[in-house]
């Protein structure tokens, strides 16, 4: 508070001057209505000669702490609770541009995004909790400098993340994605940022208007946040697959990869002119082989299937736990559609003198 506003407020009210006349002439002078009415607020309406000071409370340390932590969940919560959303929109809405690659990094937003979500969405209600109860207690609490500049840092925030996110969604738009998508995740970034935004801003303008003593309560903005999270958390959960599927396909996917690294060392041992290998385990001796685990099965352990079908031609098997596999090491091309695999069993023939697919180079 401006001290020399703060001054005149107690000289006036010490001369006996009633509240009305004091605020009339602040007024007439260019002061703000809120610093009139926060200067007005911070002395008691006592029968006694000299100005009652309000008790003003100090933020401590714990305090402090409370507001950076609630905060911090915020943006978490916010982020998060977009990226879900996102990924849900790309799967909901698959583009015929999209390669494997980008399904995969949709699954992995869809997971990260629920487990900050589960992390953070509660404590953010639960500190929202412990903070509006300490402010019910002692209303003064609102007039908390960190408070509010947390919150300005929130507008700040929540304005930035409207611009940026706005600015990719446009740019996606002229790179061709479809509209349809377009239009959803647009509805998405107004929906969580102009949320934040509006709530924080109006809740600031009408403290400042009113004073901080008012009782800000808008229940049915918790429970909304409340439904929106769970819904989100149960349509990712549901487009990303329960855990035992999600580990079904990754050790499906390492079993593509193995396949791959055996097939390099093979395509090498041919290069040099070595006679191809009666069993994996006799080409997993030879030098400069990959390391013994990529010539196993990760579950069972067992050597993966092998078999020469004459001079130039292999045969690799394994056994799969689902079909296809999402995750593609390679990340897509022709290489990701001659690796496509059922369920249960299953044999790739490879000839070293055709070579129908690209190979990439084995690294350790």
């Amino acid at each position: 508070m401006n001290a020399d506003l703060q001054l005149f407020v107690r000289d006036s009210l010490a001369r006996g001057l009633p509240r009305a006349a004091i605020r009339e002439r602040l007024l007439e002078a260019g002061w703000r209505a809120e610093e009139v009415e926060s200067a007005l607020a911070g002395f008691a309406e006592a029968d006694f000669p000299v100005p009652v000071p309000r008790r003003r409370p100090s933020l401590s340390a714990r305090e402090a702490f409370l507001y950076l932590v609630l905060f911090a969940t915020l943006y978490i919560t916010a982020f998060n609770l977009g990226l879900v959303l996102f990924a849900i929109v790309d799967r909901w809405l698959p583009d015929a541009v999209q390669n494997t690659y980008s399904l995969r990094w949709a699954t992995e937003a869809l997971r990260n995004g629920i487990a900050a979500l589960v992390i953070a969405f509660p404590i953010f209600l639960s500190l929202s909790t412990l903070i509006g109860r300490a402010m019910a207690r002692d209303p003064e609490k609102r007039g908390s400098a960190v408070r509010k500049w947390l919150t300005y840092l929130t507008l700040f925030v929540a304005a930035l993340v409207l611009i940026g996110d706005l600015t990719f969604v446009l740019q996606r738009l002229l790179a061709g994605e479809l509209v349809a998508r377009i239009l959803w995740k647009t509805l998405v970034v107004f929906a969580i940022a102009g949320t934040v935004f509006g709530h924080y801003l109006a809740e600031l303008r009408s403290e400042e208007r009113e004073g901080v003593a008012r009782r800000s309560g808008r229940p049915w903005l918790a429970w909304a946040a409340v439904v929106a999270v769970v819904v989100t958390i149960a349509f990712g959960l549901a487009a990303s697959g329960s855990p035992q599927q999600s580990r079904l396909r990754a050790l499906d996917a390492r079993r593509v990869g193995n396949l791959k690294s055996i097939w390099n060392q093979l395509i090498a041992e041919h290069n040099v002119r070595r006679a191809l290998p009666g069993s994996l385990a006799e080409l997993s001796a030879r030098p400069a082989a990959p390391p013994l685990e990529t010539f196993r099965d990760p579950e069972s352990r067992e050597f993966y299937g092998y078999r020469v079908v004459d001079l130039t031609t292999v045969e690799l098997c394994a056994t799969f736990a689902s079909e296809d596999s999402l995750v593609s090491p390679d990340g897509g091309g022709e290489s990701s559609q001659f690796w496509k695999h059922p369920p249960g069993r299953h044999c790739f023939t490879l000839s070293l003198e055709a070579q129908p697919i690209p190979v990439p180079t084995y690294r350790d």
